[in-house]
């Protein structure tokens, strides 16, 4: 898409007879384990991770356990399709890091917002823009946009209220845990619609969603990503709407518990407005200004109005296209064959079974392979993107040095325990000890402290060092194709040193996992 650079970071739940933590940090391990998808990143990077926490996949992306769950971000993507392969991708390699530890029967991961026990796991969305996303007009803009998006780019949620009580379903998942308009925090700051996070992406600002739900279907997922492009576009290039919505959280709720299709919001100055006509507000300023300049705009744009059109006259047309839709045709039917209709609690397992990725319980992968779902790129491409980065982005210099540091060892350098000790501490808790350790910003606090002989190499989105010498690679647009071949063939001379003997090491030593 022309212009536009983004990227998605997903929080994945696990269900199973392994227990949550535990599951995550196996299957962790195991992706990191001999370079098989990646290079794991020896220190912690920030406040409660362990060293060895996470690393950067050949792909380009970033896998790291975030509050004993698996995160993925996926890397900068220029496409739409790239975007969705990228998410496919760690969908594949989470499943087939199961398969190999032979614990596809007790760990199955969850691409979800909810555990139906009223805790959420977060689908964060990132995208370039030129003026600051804290800008009133950007802020006053995409309010509207995000509370109505749901009504396509929603998950679909069963709810039991009571022991006894009729499930009721939501069109979203994550609708329902917001809190607060806007906020400049993701922890501690509420659940926001729109997060005010300061920080660059080159020399560009990035926009940081956090309201959007995790989609199975590649084409939610599509449709999701590109409007909120345009729509970022758009207030990028000074475009105002006239909309200022007076209860945007009381929206986002009752628009999520409403499957009806007679969603409204509330505006200051209009009263009771469609949600359809607020979308299409974006969609026809979008289409006067950016229609035929690219094939990714003139898909979405075709997109988005006729899904708009059928979630007028029919919604349930677009079964196999939107997740919400799809999947509340397959709670119809389960409820229809049970003889406690909606009140059966199986249901919620039917949900969540719809979210599991990489399994043969998942009944969205069931519907898939019976065709039933709409889909926009053949399972080799998804394939290729388990170890292709984007081409057009700096993912690619990341995925060229990932790939010497993993020829040349680079792991296998790492001083395991001067970094656990040295980075490490104790604290009492509860009447419990735990070890705690402080955690780098980035590869400068390794040069202060001359401690390149503890931790040789430091990876980052914007950066990538290697005992010293350091590869920047500050703009997202730019493939630095020749810097990063240049740099990757430094990397064995950079880690010449002979890896140190891991036999005068204690086994817990070597074991980056908390073993306290």
């Amino acid at each position: 898409m022309q212009d536009a650079l983004f990227g998605t970071e997903v929080e994945f739940g696990v269900t199973g007879a392994v227990d949550a933590p535990l599951a995550a940090a196996m299957v962790k391990t195991e992706i990191f384990d001999g370079y098989r998808y990646g290079v794991v990143d020896p220190a912690p990077r920030e406040w409660g991770e362990t060293p060895a926490n996470g690393g950067f996949l050949f792909n380009g992306g970033r896998l790291l356990i975030d509050s004993g769950h698996l995160e993925y971000a996926t890397p900068e993507c220029r496409t739409l399709a790239s975007l969705v392969a990228q998410e496919m991708a760690v969908e594949q390699i989470l499943g087939e890091t199961v398969g190999r530890l032979g614990k596809d029967e007790s760990i199955y991961f969850v691409k979800s917002n909810t555990d139906y026990c009223g805790n959420t796991f977060g689908y964060h969305e990132s995208y370039s823009m030129r003026r600051r996303p804290d800008d009133d007009l950007v802020i006053a803009g995409l309010m509207p946009f995000l509370v109505t998006r749901q009504i396509f780019a929603g998950a679909g949620m069963v709810f039991f209220g009571g022991r006894n009580e009729v499930a009721q379903y939501f069109i979203s998942q994550r609708a329902q845990f917001a809190d607060v308009g806007v906020s400049r925090r993701v922890r501690y700051g509420g659940r926001p619609i729109i997060n005010l996070r300061d920080e660059p992406l080159g020399t560009r600002a990035r926009l940081h969603v956090i309201i959007g739900d995790a989609n199975r279907s590649e084409y939610a997922t599509a449709l999701k990503i590109g409007t909120a492009a345009l729509v970022t576009q758009l207030l990028d290039g000074g475009w105002t709407q006239p909309l200022t919505l007076s209860t945007p959280v009381r929206d986002l709720r009752q628009i999520a518990a409403n499957t009806e299709g007679d969603w409204t919001v509330q505006d200051e100055r209009y009263g009771s407005v469609s949600a359809v006509e607020v979308q299409r507000l974006y969609l026809h300023e979008a289409t006067r200004r950016f229609a035929g300049r690219d094939a990714d705009t003139d898909w979405t744009l075709e997109n988005w109005a006729a899904v708009l059109d059928q979630l007028e006259s029919d919604p349930e047309k677009l079964n196999g296209k939107l997740d919400w839709v799809t999947k509340r045709g397959v709670l119809r039917e389960v409820a229809g064959e049970s003889e406690s209709g909606w009140s059966d609690r199986d249901l919620l397992k039917v949900d969540q079974a719809y979210h599991i990725v990489g399994s043969e319980q998942s009944v969205f992968a069931a519907l898939r392979e019976r065709s039933e779902m709409g889909f926009l790129l053949p399972a080799p491409v998804a394939r290729r993107a388990i170890a292709s980065p984007p081409t057009d982005t700096r993912a690619f210099a990341r995925a060229q040095v990932l790939r010497a540091l993993a020829e040349a060892g680079a792991a296998d350098h790492v001083n395991w325990r001067r970094l656990r000790n040295g980075l490490s501490d104790y604290a009492l808790w509860e009447g419990r000890l735990y070890r705690v350790y402080s955690y780098i910003d980035g590869w400068e606090e390794i040069e202060a402290s001359g401690a390149w002989d503890v931790v040789p190499y430091v990876l980052d989105w914007e950066s990538i060092a290697v005992n010293g010498a350091v590869l920047q690679i500050s703009d997202p647009f730019e493939r630095y194709a020749e810097d990063s071949a240049a740099f990757a063939g430094q990397i064995g001379q950079l880690l010449e040193e002979p890896p140190y003997d891991e036999a005068e090491f204690e086994e817990d030593d070597l074991d980056p996992e908390e073993g306290l």
